[in-house]
């Protein structure tokens, strides 16, 4: 389960699914990250400036809240993607290579995190994450 917000005010929690995707990601981005993330998709909405304090982060494709990225302090935590990525051209080089070794075996509907357990990303279904309408 992910937690996001400092009190039962603002929480907003999310059951991640870990399922048999197995993480092809070397994690050879800046600071030992993936290096690619939703912010780096052409569908990405974000906050005019940083940090995203009123949670506008979202998908324009897929017409979905992305606050799930999103941490107390509004700056991103973790790195999500999902099988419709399309890099801006800001994405580490080798983890789009990587992301396209899994692409054709991903789930559609599907937003997939870094980080995983066991060796897996983790996979959250698009239904357990808000709509977003404003998009």
């Amino acid at each position: 389960m992910i937690k996001l917000g400092d009190d039962k005010s603002t929480a907003i929690c999310y059951t991640v699914i870990y399922m048999a995707t197995k993480d092809p990601f070397s994690y050879s981005g800046r600071w030992d990250s993936v290096g690619l993330d939703c912010s780096d998709c052409t569908n990405f909405i974000g906050p005019q400036q940083w940090p995203d304090e009123k949670r506008v982060s979202s998908c324009s494709l897929h017409r979905l809240s992305l606050v799930i990225q999103i941490g107390a302090n509004g700056y991103k935590e973790g790195e999500w993607f999902c099988k419709d990525f399309r890099n801006v051209g800001s994405a580490n080089p080798a983890a789009i290579e990587e992301l396209e070794s899994i692409r054709s075996s991903l789930l559609e509907r599907t937003l997939y995190g870094a980080y995983g357990k066991d060796g897996n990303l983790k996979e959250v279904d698009f239904t357990k994450l808000a709509s977003d309408t404003s998009v």
